[in-house]
C-alpha cells in the first residue's frame, strides 16, 4: 500500500490527460446542475451520476499512469470500480426521478442499489471480479472474471430499464415540448451506450482504445443542457457535431495510435532530431485542424446561426440612423417578421413609469391590446428580465406563481414568446411573437438572437421615448412660460394703475390737508360772528345761533382732526412713551361720525397697559387703517357691522386687537395680505399698500403684528409692542366693563 502513495510509482502518461480532463468537465457539469435546484430530485440524482463517473475517469488516469501493474490493479478495484458498479443504478434512478417514476419502481430502484454494493464488495474482497491487468499501448487495463461478466449484464439491464422508462414516456407524452426534451434524452442515452465498447478489452484479448469517457462526455451535457434550460439548444446540431466530430477526429487520430503502436520499435531507435520532426509535424497537423477544419464544420451545422448573427450586425447599423419612434418600431418589427416570418406579433410600449402598456406597432396592423403595469406577469417581467417561451409555462417551475396569468395573456396577445424591454431595472414594453410560418418551434440559436436584439432594441426605445418626454416638457414649458409672461404683465398693469391710484390718493390727501387749512379761517369767523350775535342780544331768531354756532364747532373739530391725521411726520421727530389707550380714543373720536352713519358699532375695551416707545401719529395711522379696512369688509357682507378694539398687557407686551365681523379673509390669500400692492378690492377701490403701510410702521416700533380670520365671520387683527417700565396711564382692568367707550 505504501508503495501506492509515491510518486516514482507513476509516470505522466499521455493518453490520461484527456481522460482526467473529460472527467473534471463532467464533475464541473454536474456541480452546476445541482446548484441550480438544489432540491431538485432529477439535479441530485443527475449530480451523483457525475460523481460516479468522476470515480470511474479518475480511477483510469490513475490506472494509466501506474508503472505496477499490482498498483494499478488497486486503483480500479478500490477507486475506479467504485464509480462503475454504481454507473448503471444511479442512471436508472434518474430516469425514474426525471419522469417521476420513482413511486412505482422505487423497490427496483433500491434493488439495483443492493446489487451494485454486492459486486463492488466482490471486486475488492475477492479475485473473481477483476482478475488481473493488462498492459496495452495507452496503459494498464483490467480483465474481468466470472463475477465482473455477471456484473456487465446487471450494468446493461440497468441501462436498459432507464432507456424502456424514456422510450414509454416518448410515445405517451401529448406536450410537444416535453416530448421534445424526452426525445433528447434519449438520444443521449444512445449516445452514451455507444462508450460500452471500453469493456471489449476487459473480457476479451482484442486491443481496442477505450474512448467511451467521451460519448459520456456528450452524453453528460446533453442531459445537463435537458435539466437546466429544457432547449438551449437544438438536438439537430448536437448529433451533427457530435458525428462530425467523432469522424474528423478519427482521421486525425486513428493513424497516429496505429502508428504509435505498430512502429513503437522504431520510435525508440530513433534519432532525437527525428523523433523531434516528427512531433513538429504532428504539432503542424493538428494547427491545420483547429484552424481550418474545426472551424468548416461549425460553420456547416451552425448556418442559421451565422445567418442570425449577420442579420443582428444588419440591424444594429441601421438602428443608429433613426430616430422617430415610428420609424424605430416598425424597424423592430420587421426585422423579427424578415427573419422568422411569424404571422402575428405586436410591440407594446408604456410612455410613464406608472402607465400601462399599448400596441404602438402589431404585424397584422390595427390590432388594440393594452396591459396594466400592475398585472403579475409585467411586474414579474420586470424584476427578471427574461424571453418567456409560452411552452414552457407548464414545465419550468420559475413559472410557477404566474404562469395562470403568463397563459392569459400568451392567449390575448396571440404569441409563443414574450420579449420583456428593460433598462435600469424598468419595463419599458414587451414584443409579442406569434407562430412561424412553417410551424416549426423557435431553436436556440433563435432564442438567443431575439435575447440580443431585445437589448438592443430597448436602450434604442428608450433614447427614442426620453427624447420625446423632453420635447413635451420643452412645449410644456414654454406653454407655462408665456402664461406667466402674461400673468406677470397683467400684475405690472394691476400696479401701474395701482401705484397711479396711490399718487391720486396722496395727492388727494396733500389738497385735503390745504382745503381743511383754507376753511378753518372762515369757519373760525363764522363761529365767533355768531357767538357775538348772541351776546348782543339783537337777533331775534336765538334758536337759529345756536344751531349756527353747534355746527360751526362740529365742522370745526372734523377740521382740526383732518389736520391733525394728514400732517406728515417729521423725520427727526423722537419716539416717546406713547398711552395706547389714548392713542384709540383720539382714532375713534376721529372716525366716530363717519361709522356712525354707516350703521357700524365701534366698541373700545381698553384695559390698564404701560406705555410703550413710539410716536402717537404713526400708531393712529396703523389703527385708522385696520379700522377703515373693517369698514369695507362690514360693508362687502351687508349686515349690522360691530368692530371691536381691545387693549391688554401680558408678559410684558401691550397687545391692541381690532376685530370685525366682516365677509373675513379667503385662507389662501391671509399669507399675503402684507405684500406690497395685494389687494382683494376691485381696481381703483384699493391700493394694496395700507396693510404694507401699517407692517413697516410697527416693524420700525420693535412690534409685531399678525391676523386671523375665518371666512365669512369676520377677521382680527393683533398688534404687539414691547411695554416700556412706566405705570400705566389709563385703562381700567380687564374685568371692568367700560361702557362710555362704547359707539
Amino acid at each position: 500500500m505504501s508503495e501506492a502513495v509515491k510518486l516514482s510509482s507513476y509516470f505522466l502518461n499521455l493518453y490520461a490527460v484527456p481522460v482526467a480532463v473529460v472527467s473534471s468537465l463532467i464533475l464541473a457539469t454536474g456541480l452546476f446542475v445541482f446548484l441550480q435546484q438544489k432540491r431538485s430530485p432529477t439535479n441530485c440524482s443527475f449530480f451523483f451520476l457525475c460523481l460516479c463517473i468522476g470515480f470511474w475517469l479518475y480511477g483510469i488516469s490513475a490506472v494509466y499512469c501506474s508503472r505496477d501493474p499490482e498498483i494499478a490493479l488497486r486503483w480500479y478495484r478500490w477507486v475506479t470500480f467504485l464509480g462503475v458498479a454504481h454507473i448503471a443504478p444511479m442512471v436508472y434512478l434518474f430516469s425514474v426521478q426525471w419522469l417521476k417514476l420513482y413511486e412505482n419502481q422505487k423497490r427496483w430502484v433500491k434493488g439495483s442499489f443492493v446489487l451494485a454494493a454486492l459486486f463492488y464488495f466482490t471486486s475488492v474482497t475477492t479475485p473473481f471480479g477483476i482478475v488481473k491487468m493488462r498492459e496495452h499501448f495507452w496503459g494498464f487495463y483490467p480483465e474481468y472474471g466470472v463475477a465482473g461478466r455477471v456484473f456487465l449484464v446487471f450494468f446493461f439491464a440497468s441501462f436498459l430499464a432507464a432507456f424502456l422508462n424514456f422510450f414509454s414516456a416518448l410515445r405517451k407524452e401529448a406536450d410537444s415540448l416535453r416530448k421534445r426534451q424526452i426525445g433528447l434524452i434519449t438520444v443521449a442515452f444512445l449516445i452514451s451506450v455507444t462508450g460500452s465498447v471500453d469493456y471489449l478489452p476487459k473480457i476479451s484479448s482484442w486491443e481496442l482504445y477505450p474512448f467511451g469517457y467521451l460519448c459520456v462526455l456528450s452524453w453528460i451535457l446533453m442531459v445537463a443542457y435537458s435539466i437546466v434550460r429544457y432547449r438551449m439548444m437544438d438536438i439537430e446540431t448536437v448529433i451533427h457535431k457530435t458525428i462530425m466530430w467523432s469522424i474528423v477526429s478519427s482521421v486525425f487520430t486513428i493513424p497516429l495510435i496505429l502508428f504509435s503502436y505498430f512502429g513503437k520499435e522504431t520510435l525508440i531507435d530513433l534519432q532525437p532530431i527525428s523523433f523531434t520532426g516528427i512531433v513538429i509535424g504532428l504539432v503542424i497537423l493538428f494547427g491545420v485542424y483547429a484552424r481550418y477544419v474545426q472551424p468548416a464544420i461549425d460553420h456547416l451545422f451552425q448556418r442559421r446561426r451565422w445567418d442570425l448573427l449577420r442579420a443582428y450586425e444588419r440591424f444594429t447599423d441601421e438602428l443608429v440612423h433613426l430616430r422617430d419612434l415610428g420609424e424605430l418600431t416598425g424597424h423592430i418589427v420587421q426585422t423579427i417578421k424578415g427573419i422568422f416570418y411569424v404571422q402575428e406579433m405586436s410591440l407594446l410600449l408604456s410612455k410613464d413609469e406608472k402607465g400601462g402598456f399599448d400596441c404602438v406597432k402589431s404585424v397584422p396592423e390595427g390590432t388594440r391590446l393594452h396591459v396594466e403595469r400592475s398585472t403579475a406577469f409585467f411586474s414579474w417581467l420586470e424584476r427578471n428580465d427574461v424571453l418567456v417561451v409560452r411552452e414552457y409555462l407548464e414545465l419550468d417551475p420559475k413559472y410557477e406563481l404566474i404562469k395562470d396569468e403568463a397563459r392569459k395573456y400568451f392567449e390575448s396577445a396571440n404569441g409563443q414568446l414574450c420579449l420583456p424591454l428593460v433598462v435600469s431595472g424598468r419595463l419599458l414594453g414587451v414584443i409579442n411573437i406569434g407562430q412561424k410560418a412553417n410551424l416549426k418551434p423557435f431553436g436556440a440559436a433563435e432564442t438567443n438572437f431575439l435575447s440580443d436584439l431585445r437589448r438592443t432594441a430597448a436602450i434604442a426605445l428608450s433614447n427614442s421615448l426620453r427624447s420625446i418626454q423632453m420635447q413635451e416638457n420643452l412645449r410644456r414649458w414654454n406653454v407655462e412660460l408665456e402664461k406667466k409672461v402674461e400673468e406677470r404683465t397683467k400684475e405690472l398693469k394691476e400696479t401701474q394703475a395701482q401705484l397711479v391710484q396711490a399718487e391720486k390718493l396722496a395727492s388727494i390727501g396733500t389738497l385735503a390737508g390745504g382745503i381743511a387749512h383754507e376753511i378753518n379761517n372762515p369757519l373760525t369767523a363764522v363761529l365767533t360772528n355768531a357767538q357775538m350775535l348772541k351776546m348782543s342780544g339783537e337777533v331775534e331768531d336765538k334758536e337759529s345761533l345756536d344751531l349756527i354756532e353747534e355746527g360751526a364747532k362740529r365742522c370745526k373739530t372734523i377740521i382740526e382732526k383732518l389736520m391733525k391725521y394728514a400732517r406728515k411726520t417729521v423725520e427727526v421727530e423722537r419716539f416717546q412713551e406713547v398711552d395706547v389707550n389714548k392713542v384709540v380714543e383720539t382714532v375713534c373720536n376721529f372716525l366716530e361720525y363717519q361709522l356712525k352713519q354707516e350703521n357700524i358699532e365701534v366698541i373700545a375695551a381698553p384695559s390698564k397697559v404701560g406705555p410703550v416707545s413710539g410716536i402717537a401719529n404713526e400708531l393712529e395711522q396703523v389703527l385708522t387703517n385696520l379700522i377703515l379696512n373693517s369698514r369695507d369688509a362690514i360693508r362687502d357682507s351687508g349686515r349690522k357691522g360691530r368692530v371691536e378694539i381691545k387693549t391688554d398687557q401680558q408678559n410684558g407686551f401691550v397687545n391692541v386687537t381690532i376685530s370685525d365681523n366682516g365677509v373675513g379673509i379667503k385662507k389662501e390669500t391671509l399669507s399675503r395680505i402684507f405684500d406690497p400692492f395685494y389687494t382683494t378690492k376691485d381696481v381703483g377701490k384699493g391700493t394694496g399698500l395700507g396693510l404694507t403701510i401699517c407692517a413697516a410702521i410697527v416693524e420700525k416700533h420693535k412690534g409685531n403684528i399678525s391676523a386671523a380670520s375665518e371666512e365669512g365671520r369676520g377677521a382680527s387683527f393683533t398688534i404687539q409692542f414691547l411695554a416700556t417700565k412706566g405705570e400705566p396711564l389709563s385703562g381700567k382692568n380687564n374685568e371692568e366693563e367700560d361702557l362710555s367707550c362704547r359707539r
